[in-house]
């Protein structure tokens, strides 16, 4: 896949600063601040995904690591290894309970289903919060998670780390450009399968490192299994995970999302293979329509989503290139279908403007870089405000998971009324918005 830009006519697709990329940003965060010139931070969930985001965070001049917290105490140590100076917990209640003074931030790292819980515990404590991606595991939680962020005027990051990259910005500045003309349709794909279709996990016995009750957290009690659930599988249940659609479509239609201001859906309908009764099917495709137009698509829009092999029908994408061949697809990316052209945009590499021979006079100007983990820090001390703050991620996470939930139910269209958050003709996808938290876990503004 070429990933270079596309040259010779000058054709300016416009500088980061441009009030496309500002309009996204809103004034969620506008009243940012913190204590002092430096941000306290404390980590929650520093293994994995969690120690790559509190390197990534830490490597900020102007930040302390002051707290570390993790259910496994081989991902603690290591962590405290790199700051030695930092407290240690197991329980992030009890590191919020007792340090609620000396903390200004809190990244989120753990699995899906402690996303709300860890971070909205957090922000009723004040503070600012980066969480990983997807940003709950239902849909109420995001709901609620913007709202409490946006009442509060807490700085926030989704932590899409491919939000802020060249390619992605650069996308949705070569979608607003109209260069292709309104988009009528999109279609994103991504080939992996976070699924499970075998027997039932056997009971096993609980590593020494981990506090397996607190791993749990909110989800029903069950037993540990090596190799199901800690420390790599999760994304495969229901309990815990959201599927292929929460790893990627997250990611994959996050550009697709900002560059189209998309709104909420208004019908999501699945074709996907049956999911098992546990975990979340690995062939999945499903369609969004909208209830009106944005300024940069057509009043008939869709959008589609497939997962782990199912794909839309391909013969008809002007994917010519200048010698005649055709552009190979990436495994993972989506494409903008407009009124004059096309854009493929795989992940993560460049945009390319279609049929090839259209635009080969155009140049298309690459968006800079951003450090996604120094822009949720410098707007948390007073600087630029966030564009993948809980304003937007909330909305993007919410439209995700209602994919998620109509493919459990194949060929069963749904029916989506944002405002009082409900489904007009499904009270069974409806009783799946929101999950009761287990008792002793509850959290309030999600409980």
């Amino acid at each position: 896949m070429r990933s270079g830009s596309i040259h010779r006519r000058q054709f300016t697709v416009g500088v980061m600063a441009t009030s496309a990329i500002a309009a996204l940003a809103g004034n969620q965060n506008s009243h940012a601040h913190a204590r002092s010139a430096r941000l306290r931070l404390a980590g929650i969930g520093v293994g994995g995904m969690g120690g790559s985001d509190l390197a990534s965070l830490s490597s900020h001049p102007n930040v302390d690591v002051v707290a570390l917290c993790d259910v496994d105490s081989n991902h603690l140590a290591s962590a405290g290894e790199k700051h030695p100076q930092a407290k240690r917990f197991t329980d992030f209640r009890k590191m919020l309970d007792a340090m609620a003074d000396s903390i200004d931030a809190v990244h989120v790292s753990t699995p899906d289903h402690t996303h709300a819980a860890a971070t909205m515990s957090a922000m009723n404590c004040g503070k600012h919060v980066y969480c990983q991606k997807p940003l709950t595991h239902d849909v109420y939680e995001a709901r609620q998670l913007r709202l409490v962020a946006e009442k509060n005027s807490l700085v926030t990051q989704m932590g899409t780390q491919v939000h802020s990259t060249s390619p992605y910005r650069t996308a949705v500045q070569l979608v607003q450009s109209g260069i292709i003309g309104k988009v009528r349709e999109t279609h994103s794909w991504s080939n992996k399968t976070w699924g499970y279709d075998g027997p039932d996990p056997e009971p096993s016995a609980v590593p020494a490192s981990l506090d397996w009750d607190l791993w749990l957290g909110t989800a029903p009690a069950r037993p540990f299994s090596e190799g199901h659930f800690h420390p790599a599988n999760w994304r495969r249940w229901y309990d815990f995970g959201c599927g292929t659609m929460g790893d990627m479509a997250i990611h994959i239609l996050d550009p697709v999302f900002s560059a189209l201001q998309l709104g909420a859906p208004k019908r999501i309908l699945s074709s996907s293979s049956p999911p098992p009764k546990a975990s979340f099917g690995m062939k999945n495709h499903t369609r969004y329509s909208f209830a009106s137009a944005s300024p940069f698509t057509t009043s008939d829009f869709v959008l589609t989503w497939s997962d782990g092999g199912m794909m839309a029908d391909v013969s008809e994408w002007p994917r010519q290139m200048r010698d005649g061949k055709q552009v190979e697809l990436p495994d993972q990316g989506s494409i903008f279908l407009g009124e004059k052209g096309a854009i493929l945009l795989p992940h993560v590499a460049m945009p390319i403007l279609l049929p090839e021979e259209k635009f080969q006079e155009m140049k298309v100007e690459a968006q800079p870089n951003g450090n996604h983990y120094h822009l949720f820090v410098d707007a948390c001390l007073g600087g630029t405000p966030t564009t993948a703050h809980f304003g937007y991620a909330g909305p993007l996470t919410e439209a995700v998971l209602l994919g998620t939930l109509a493919n459990r139910f194949p060929h069963q269209e749904l029916e989506w009324q944002p405002e009082p958050m409900r489904f007009s003709n499904h009270d069974l996808a409806q009783s799946l918005l929101r999950r009761t938290y287990r008792q002793g876990f509850e959290v309030t503004h999600l409980s």
